[in-house]
C-alpha cells in the first residue's frame, strides 16, 4: 500500500506517547537514592548489551548509550500493589519463542516475563494505514519513564506488542529512538522501501521521521529507548 509523503509534523503524531496525565515530578536530588529491582536491572543491562554490541548500528549504539548513561542513576521505582490491566492475551506465546531464539534471549524472556505483569499497558490512538482492527490487536506500555515501573522525565524504555497480522499506525517520532526486536517484523523508516528484520535486530529512527511497523504469522514483541527533549 502507497505511503503519503511530505505530511507536516503535527503535534501528538508519535503515537507511542500516548500519555494520560503528565509524568510524576522527580526531584533531583530524588535520583538515584533507591535500588532498582533486580529484574528490571538485568533486563535493561541486557537490552542494552545487545543495544550497543560490535552488530548494532552506529546511530542506534549512540541513542541507547545516551540512555543507559542516565540509567546509571534510578528514577522514582513504583511500589506494586493495586490492580493493573492485564498483559497482552498472546505476550506469553511470543515470549516463549524468544527464549527458543538463542541462549542470549534466555535471560531476557526470563526477566520480561516476571515484569509483564507489572506494567501499565495502553491500547493506543489508530492512525494512518493501520490494521483495521488495530485497536483490538496492540499494546504497548513503558518500563521506565512516564507512567513506568520506575517513573521519570529524562528517557523512556517501552515495549509495543501486537497480535499476528496487524500494523501499527505509520507516524513521525518526536526524538530519536532505537529499537530491538524481540520477535521478527517488517519495517519502513522514512521513504525507504519496506525490509524484513528477524529476532535480536537493532535499529534507529530519527527525530521528525515517520515509522511503520507490522508483523505477519508471528506476533510482534519489540522494545525502544529515547533521552526526552531537553528542558
Amino acid at each position: 500500500m502507497a505511503r503519503a509523503v511530505g505530511r507536516p509534523i503535527k503535534p501528538g503524531a508519535d503515537l507511542l506517547l500516548n500519555d494520560d496525565e503528565k509524568p510524576a515530578y522527580i526531584r533531583l536530588h530524588d535520583i538515584g537514592r533507591e535500588r532498582r529491582p533486580r529484574p528490571l536491572q538485568e533486563f535493561l543491562n541486557d537490552v542494552g548489551g545487545l543495544m550497543l554490541s560490535a552488530e548494532a548500528p552506529a546511530v542506534a549504539s549512540f541513542v541507547a548509550g545516551k540512555v543507559l548513561q542516565r540509567l546509571l542513576k534510578t528514577g522514582k521505582v513504583r511500589p506494586e500493589g493495586g490492580p493493573l490491566p492485564g498483559a497482552p492475551e498472546g505476550l506469553d506465546d511470543v515470549i516463549g519463542h524468544l527464549a527458543k531464539s538463542g541462549r542470549k534471549y534466555e535471560a531476557i524472556a526470563s526477566q520480561f516475563h516476571s515484569l509483564a505483569d507489572k506494567l501499565l499497558w495502553r491500547r493506543g490512538r489508530s492512525g494512518p494505514f493501520a490494521s483495521l482492527n488495530f485497536g483490538n490487536t496492540h499494546s504497548h506500555a513503558v518500563v521506565v519513564g512516564p507512567g513506568g515501573l520506575e517513573e521519570r522525565a529524562d528517557l523512556r524504555v517501552g515495549v509495543i506488542y501486537m497480535d499476528r497480522y496487524t500494523r501499527f499506525p505509520d507516524h513521525v517520532q518526536t526524538q530519536p529512538r532505537a529499537f530491538l526486536l524481540f520477535s521478527p517484523a517488517e519495517i519502513c523508516l522514512g521513504d525507504s522501501q519496506w525490509f524484513s528484520a528477524a529476532t535480536g535486530t537493532v535499529f534507529a529512527n530519527d527525530a521528525g521521521q515517520s515509522f511503520a511497523i507490522r508483523c505477519t504469522a508471528r506476533p510482534l514483541l519489540a522494545v525502544w529507548c529515547q533521552v526526552e527533549r531537553e528542558t
